[in-house]
């Protein structure tokens, strides 16, 4: 996100937000936003908007996206916005949405679903969840 200049704009649980200001390195060949700068921006607020649901510690990786374009983003700010639709023992299943702000109002440019495996930390015996599957799968 430091790449993109984004940053958190609404944090709840199971909400996140980010914001970046639009700029010219962002567009593609046609002077739109490009798709990857939106796939980015809808992509972290799913995994911070997962994270908000989860015990400190834990981690997330996307494991499945789909991001449909409506329309081309224009405007001076983008938004992502991920919001938790379900959390279940290792996969939450998000809702995600990019909206460029056009004379200032928002409007929706992509809408999407992402499928999030969550990574819950649990210390036992000094030893992490993580730590353990690592070594079940050295032998």
């Amino acid at each position: 996100m430091k790449l993109l200049g984004g940053r958190i704009s609404r944090l709840s649980n199971g909400l996140v937000e980010i914001t970046a200001d639009n700029r010219p390195s962002f567009s593609q060949q046609d002077g739109f936003v490009h798709s990857g700068i939106m796939a980015t921006l809808a992509d972290n607020a799913a995994g911070y908007a997962t994270l908000s649901t989860l015990p400190p510690g834990s981690r997330v990786l996307a494991v499945e996206f789909k991001l449909n374009f409506m329309r081309p983003a224009v405007g001076d700010m983008l938004r992502g916005r991920g919001i938790v639709r379900r959390v279940g023992r290792t996969l939450s299943l998000c809702e995600v949405e990019v909206e460029a702000r056009q004379d200032g109002k928002w409007i929706t440019c992509a809408w999407g679903s992402e499928t999030v495996y969550c990574i819950k930390e649990k210390e036992t015996e000094g030893i992490t969840s993580v730590e353990r599957r690592r070594e079940k799968l050295r032998v």
